[in-house]
């Protein structure tokens, strides 16, 4: 089963990732310490930002998995209403979400799973659901989940608990997506200004070499440069992370 808080990429994904940041950190240490020891060095920073990496991966799929489950919850509140229970309504969700989505949607994925297993592992609705929470990592899956076992004990309104639980998913994307909207040019504007050194010393280092020869060829030259790139770095990742915000 998905344990969606980690991202495992298979062969071809890290291969493809390893040609490209080894690539990009070599031509970088090229470029700041025209060294190829240093470039060396810096390539081999790939191997611990691959962590960072797959985190990245990883939260991606989880909002992805999040804006799916919406659409599972509206296709089980309209079987609610036509009188089916929670195993024929998740397995109606399989089939109608299977038109909206590919069939390796995360979502779809875990609709034939739960499907298997409250049928062929005779498993309760309620361990599947909570399962399906836990992995998940989603704060309305889990609720949901609650909410589905407090109803399922209580006689509470179901279809309705799923409606409002739909409502309120919604209400979280829509303002998700007005925050990304007024964020989005500023990080485009963070990545910019990462980028203008680096196009300015590609500049310099080739329309004008002997103007930079005193940084590739002191100690005091170098010490200049590698504080230079430690502080691009530092701003690079620093104005990723306080540009996230959760909902």
């Amino acid at each position: 089963m998905t344990d969606y808080a980690m991202y495992a990429p298979n062969k071809k994904e890290r291969s493809k990732y390893y040609a490209l940041c080894i690539a990009g950190l070599a031509f970088v240490g090229w470029l700041f310490f025209d060294n190829l020891a240093a470039a060396t060095a810096l390539a081999l920073c790939a191997i611990p930002l691959e962590k960072k990496w797959r985190s990245s991966l990883a939260n991606t799929r989880r909002m992805q998995l999040a804006a799916q489950f919406k659409d599972m919850l509206f296709s089980l509140s309209a079987s609610f209403q036509s009188g089916r229970h929670m195993a024929e309504a998740i397995s109606e969700a399989k089939e109608n979400l299977l038109e909206i989505f590919p069939e390796n949607a995360p979502i779809n994925v875990e609709l034939e799973h739960m499907v298997r297993r409250m049928g062929a592992g005779g498993e309760s609705e309620r361990a599947v659901l909570f399962d399906f929470a836990k992995r998940s990592g989603s704060e309305d899956a889990r609720n949901f989940a609650d909410v589905y076992y407090t109803c399922l004990t209580t006689g509470g309104d179901l279809t309705g608990v799923v409606n409002r639980t739909a409502e309120v998913i919604l209400e979280k994307m829509t303002i998700r997506r007005e925050i990304e909207t007024l964020v989005a040019q500023k990080k485009y504007e963070s990545k910019l200004l990462t980028a203008v050194p680096i196009i300015i010393l590609l500049y310099l280092r080739f329309g004008s070499p002997g103007y930079l020869e005193p940084l590739y060829t002191t100690a005091t030259g170098l010490c200049v440069m590698g504080a230079a790139l430690a502080a691009l770095a530092v701003s690079f990742f620093w104005g990723g992370k306080i540009m996230e915000i959760e909902v």
